[in-house]
């Protein structure tokens, strides 16, 4: 089943459906941890580093996200790629990977690097399909992500 959907900036109003998003995947994993409390109460932070949070809206709310953080010298992360369950496999994940490719490149990123676990098996298959690479991992910013991936733009 197709739903319409559409891509969108983060806008003052969207903080609870950050968790909303992000709460009921990192649970599920077994994944939750206390930095990714702090990153979605905190969502101003990608901001004002220059970062984006893309939405993927259906239904007149917010129902996936991405966001987008730039570590200078060219690297950003994306980072908290999430669909509600009820809308998965409508072609939302691919349009947020797309949108924040394109996000990244109009940021004059060239490298985007991330961390993840081995149980996100959709998220991984669309991070290889886009290009993604596989890299060793230095567990620097959660404990419980074993996982890093990197993409050359």
């Amino acid at each position: 089943m197709q739903t319409d959907f559409t891509i969108r900036d983060y806008r003052e109003g969207d903080k609870a459906a950050l968790m909303e998003i992000s709460l009921p995947w990192l649970e599920e994993n077994h994944i939750l941890e206390p930095a990714d409390i702090d990153q979605l109460t905190h969502p101003e932070r990608v901001l004002e580093a220059g970062g984006r949070i893309l939405l993927a809206e259906a239904d007149g709310r917010p129902v996936g996200m991405m966001m987008l953080e730039p570590f200078g010298n060219g690297v950003a992360e994306p980072f908290k790629f999430g669909v509600l369950e009820a809308y998965r496999n409508r072609g939302m994940g691919r349009a947020l990977m797309e949108a924040t490719i394109d996000a990244a490149r109009a940021m004059g990123v060239h490298t985007l690097v991330l961390t993840s676990h081995h149980s996100l098996k959709a998220a991984l298959h669309i991070y290889e399909s886009y290009g993604f690479r596989y890299e060793e991992h230095d567990h620097v910013a959660f404990e419980l992500s074993d996982i890093a991936m990197k993409k050359e733009l």
